[in-house]
Protein backbone atom coordinates (compact mmCIF):
# COMPACT_ATOMS: atom_id res chain seq x y z
CA UNK A 1 0.00 0.00 0.00
CA UNK A 2 1.38 3.41 -1.18
CA UNK A 3 -0.11 6.52 0.22
CA UNK A 4 1.36 10.16 -1.29
CA UNK A 5 2.49 12.29 1.55
CA UNK A 6 2.06 15.59 1.66
CA UNK A 7 4.06 18.56 3.19
CA UNK A 8 2.76 21.75 5.58
CA UNK A 9 4.08 25.09 5.00
CA UNK A 10 3.49 26.60 8.66
CA UNK A 11 4.03 30.07 8.30
CA UNK A 12 2.04 33.47 8.22
CA UNK A 13 4.69 35.47 6.03
CA UNK A 14 3.44 35.03 2.31
CA UNK A 15 6.88 35.67 1.13
CA UNK A 16 8.04 32.73 2.98
CA UNK A 17 5.37 30.75 2.03
CA UNK A 18 5.96 31.06 -1.21
CA UNK A 19 9.44 30.96 -1.30
CA UNK A 20 9.37 27.47 0.71
CA UNK A 21 6.24 26.38 -1.79
CA UNK A 22 7.77 26.97 -5.14
CA UNK A 23 10.88 24.25 -3.44
CA UNK A 24 8.38 22.27 -3.03
CA UNK A 25 6.57 22.04 -5.82
CA UNK A 26 9.41 22.00 -7.88
CA UNK A 27 10.03 18.26 -6.17
CA UNK A 28 6.56 17.77 -7.27
CA UNK A 29 5.66 17.92 -3.74
CA UNK A 30 2.10 18.55 -3.00
CA UNK A 31 1.69 21.09 0.15
CA UNK A 32 -0.64 22.94 2.23
CA UNK A 33 -0.60 26.27 4.32
CA UNK A 34 -1.42 26.95 7.23
CA UNK A 35 -0.83 30.29 9.39
CA UNK A 36 -1.03 28.72 13.23
CA UNK A 37 -1.03 25.46 15.17
CA UNK A 38 -4.75 25.18 15.20
CA UNK A 39 -4.95 24.94 11.21
CA UNK A 40 -1.90 22.45 10.96
CA UNK A 41 -3.31 20.51 13.70
CA UNK A 42 -6.84 20.01 11.50
CA UNK A 43 -4.70 19.50 8.38
CA UNK A 44 -2.46 16.61 10.00
CA UNK A 45 -5.74 15.11 11.14
CA UNK A 46 -7.43 15.00 7.84
CA UNK A 47 -4.79 14.20 5.47
CA UNK A 48 -1.85 12.36 4.85
CA UNK A 49 0.83 14.61 6.20
CA UNK A 50 4.85 13.56 6.12
CA UNK A 51 6.19 16.91 6.87
CA UNK A 52 5.99 20.07 8.40
CA UNK A 53 8.07 23.41 7.71
CA UNK A 54 7.48 25.23 10.47
CA UNK A 55 8.55 29.46 10.47
CA UNK A 56 10.28 30.23 13.33
CA UNK A 57 8.94 33.39 13.21
CA UNK A 58 5.45 32.05 13.75
CA UNK A 59 3.24 34.54 15.96
CA UNK A 60 1.70 32.49 18.35
CA UNK A 61 2.93 28.84 19.41
CA UNK A 62 6.55 27.44 19.95
CA UNK A 63 7.87 24.34 18.66
CA UNK A 64 7.36 22.63 21.67
CA UNK A 65 3.51 23.51 21.19
CA UNK A 66 3.57 22.57 17.55
CA UNK A 67 5.47 19.52 18.26
CA UNK A 68 3.07 17.93 20.87
CA UNK A 69 -0.17 18.73 18.49
CA UNK A 70 1.15 17.03 15.64
CA UNK A 71 2.80 14.74 16.93
CA UNK A 72 0.08 13.58 19.72
CA UNK A 73 -2.17 12.88 16.00
CA UNK A 74 0.53 11.11 13.92
CA UNK A 75 4.07 10.46 15.57
CA UNK A 76 5.05 9.79 11.93
CA UNK A 77 4.82 13.31 11.39
CA UNK A 78 8.51 15.17 10.99
CA UNK A 79 8.54 18.68 11.82
CA UNK A 80 11.37 21.28 9.84
CA UNK A 81 12.38 24.28 11.87
CA UNK A 82 13.26 27.27 9.32
CA UNK A 83 15.09 30.06 10.84
CA UNK A 84 16.49 33.07 9.88
CA UNK A 85 20.71 32.96 9.75
CA UNK A 86 20.98 35.03 12.77
CA UNK A 87 19.02 32.73 15.31
CA UNK A 88 19.95 29.84 13.71
CA UNK A 89 21.68 28.76 17.19
CA UNK A 90 18.41 29.75 19.27
CA UNK A 91 16.85 26.55 17.25
CA UNK A 92 19.00 23.76 17.83
CA UNK A 93 17.41 22.36 21.23
CA UNK A 94 14.18 21.91 18.80
CA UNK A 95 16.24 19.88 16.86
CA UNK A 96 17.38 17.90 20.14
CA UNK A 97 13.69 18.17 21.31
CA UNK A 98 12.35 16.27 18.27
CA UNK A 99 13.15 18.69 15.51
CA UNK A 100 13.01 16.12 12.32
CA UNK A 101 16.30 18.99 10.85
CA UNK A 102 16.90 22.78 11.18
CA UNK A 103 17.57 24.57 8.16
CA UNK A 104 18.29 28.30 7.16
CA UNK A 105 15.95 30.66 5.60
CA UNK A 106 16.24 31.79 2.74
CA UNK A 107 15.99 28.25 1.96
CA UNK A 108 18.03 26.83 -0.45
CA UNK A 109 16.82 24.06 -3.01
CA UNK A 110 19.34 21.80 -1.68
CA UNK A 111 19.02 22.34 1.83
CA UNK A 112 14.92 21.24 1.38
CA UNK A 113 15.66 18.30 -0.90
CA UNK A 114 18.59 16.89 1.70
CA UNK A 115 15.39 17.18 4.25
CA UNK A 116 13.11 15.23 1.48
CA UNK A 117 15.65 12.29 0.88
CA UNK A 118 16.26 12.08 4.94
CA UNK A 119 12.24 12.04 5.32
CA UNK A 120 12.47 8.82 2.80
CA UNK A 121 14.89 6.90 3.91
CA UNK A 122 13.70 7.57 7.71
CA UNK A 123 10.29 6.14 6.77
CA UNK A 124 11.76 3.94 5.03
CA UNK A 125 13.56 2.46 8.77
CA UNK A 126 10.66 2.80 10.23
CA UNK A 127 8.14 0.69 7.97
CA UNK A 128 10.84 -2.20 7.38
CA UNK A 129 8.49 -3.14 4.75
CA UNK A 130 6.80 -2.24 1.45
CA UNK A 131 4.17 -0.77 3.63
CA UNK A 132 5.50 2.54 3.02
CA UNK A 133 4.34 6.06 2.76
CA UNK A 134 5.42 6.98 -0.83
CA UNK A 135 7.25 10.40 -1.43
CA UNK A 136 7.98 11.31 -4.88
CA UNK A 137 10.64 13.22 -5.60
CA UNK A 138 12.03 14.13 -9.10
Amino acid sequence: MHIRWEAVILSSNLEWRREVGQILASNAIDYVCASSIDDCKEIVARESVGLVFWDSHLAVGTFQDLFHSVCSLDPRVKIVVISHMDEWDEHLPSARRGAFGVIPFPCQPTDIEWILSRAVRAERAEAGSEHVRELHIH
